[in-house]
């Protein structure tokens, strides 16, 4: 069963400045898309997405690309990843770059195709490889289909270029957990811990089961909860 959590924390949504809201003159499809920035915010999807199209037809300060992105996420909210993973590759057409690569792998995992979501993150990773976004979203493709030897290195990756992630550390902790190297999992859930993690509790004890059935003993009496 897939991670819900695993899928989303690397789904980017974008938010308009709030600067624009202020802007006393503005176009036509700059009004248009503050209107349906405060639908979407309502979860008024369908006003929200009707607004966003009619902003194409009007002069306006943001890119098509910008606004395809916008018009995929509602597409996402009301639950069609077709429609979403359409407007998703219109931008992707006019800006090819990592974001939109790792949003139609997610999107691809929401449809369970799990074998183009796994061609997406290998595109965002040939195309930004210093991105640890891109790394860390293969991980968890991986990790999500347990398989955790191919998993590991792109995790490993991911935080060399930023240790920062937390849930990274998390997910780190669990493909080692499932490999019974405890000691090691230890370590990457405390840094987990530390960095408030998503999902923490839940992967916590997910690695607990996993420590108590292999009959492991943690080497310090100090909670990792």
């Amino acid at each position: 069963m897939k991670n819900s959590a695993s899928i989303s924390r690397f789904f980017f949504f974008l938010l308009i400045p709030f600067s624009m809201f202020f802007t006393s003159c503005i176009s036509k499809g700059d009004m248009a898309i503050q209107q349906g920035s405060a639908y979407l915010q309502k979860g008024q999807y369908d006003r929200a997405e009707e607004a966003f199209t009619s902003a194409l037809n009007e002069e306006c300060t943001y890119g098509k690309d910008y606004i395809y992105i916008l018009i995929s996420t509602c597409r996402v909210q009301k639950g069609d990843y077709d429609g979403a993973i359409e407007w998703r590759k219109k931008a992707l057409d006019i800006r090819v770059d990592p974001d939109n690569y790792i949003n139609l792998g997610m999107l691809y995992r929401l449809k369970e195709d799990d074998a183009t979501a796994e061609e997406m993150y290998k595109k965002a990773i040939e195309i930004a490889p210093q991105d640890p976004n891109t790394y860390g979203s293969l991980g968890a493709l991986y990790l999500s289909q347990n398989r955790i030897d191919e998993a590991i290195p792109y995790f490993q990756e991911c935080l060399r270029m930023n240790s920062w992630i937390g849930i990274i550390h998390a997910d780190l902790a669990i493909c080692y957990g499932r490999k019974g190297l405890f000691d090691e999992a230890e370590e990457e859930m405390s840094a987990a811990l530390a960095l408030r993690a998503e999902n923490h509790d839940d992967l916590r004890t997910e690695l607990d089961e996993l420590e108590n059935k292999a009959g492991y003993v943690k080497k310090t009496t100090e909670s990792n909860r």
